[in-house]
């Protein structure tokens, strides 16, 4: 049976981080060196053996997928993975970010490291990573992200 009515089983775009389509995305687990917030671009650190957000010079190996976890009790800062915690790193599918700048649909992202939000002009490139919408500067925008 077809899915005809999305929002029966998608969430409106309300974070960045979270998914825009469950079909066909592909999240691959790693442990986290630096804290890392929800729709972040991310990188492998020198031994290959966690991540830490995107750094000058750095290659994109995924975006950090959004959890539903929050303590509204007692406020926490907790829209991120914290040092040490497994995180869920999108590396094909279609998620919600933040556009650094005017964004228009089709062209390729790229991340700004010093801001961590998603340009067209950025300083990194994301191969195989193209903007789904248009946006301007600090609205969620979907992309469609296709990494090995």
């Amino acid at each position: 049976m077809p899915i005809t009515n999305y929002p029966d089983y998608m969430q409106p775009a309300g974070k960045a981080g979270q998914l825009s389509s469950y079909q066909d995305y592909t999240a691959d687990t790693y442990a986290v060196e630096a804290t890392v917030p929800y729709g972040a671009a991310v990188q492998l650190n020198s031994t290959g053996t966690a991540i830490k957000p995107i750094a000058t010079g750095g290659a994109v190996i995924g975006i950090a997928l959004a959890q539903n976890i929050h303590d509204w009790v007692e406020k926490k800062d907790d829209q991120n993975y914290p040092v040490g915690e497994p995180a869920a790193i999108v590396k094909r599918g279609r998620i919600f970010v933040v556009a650094g700048s005017d964004v228009i649909n089709g062209q390729a992202v790229k991340v700004d490291p010093a801001t961590q939000k998603f340009t067209a002009d950025g300083a990194i490139a994301i191969n195989g990573a193209v903007f789904k919408a248009n946006a301007t500067a600090d609205q969620l925008v979907e992309i469609e992200i296709n990494l090995p």
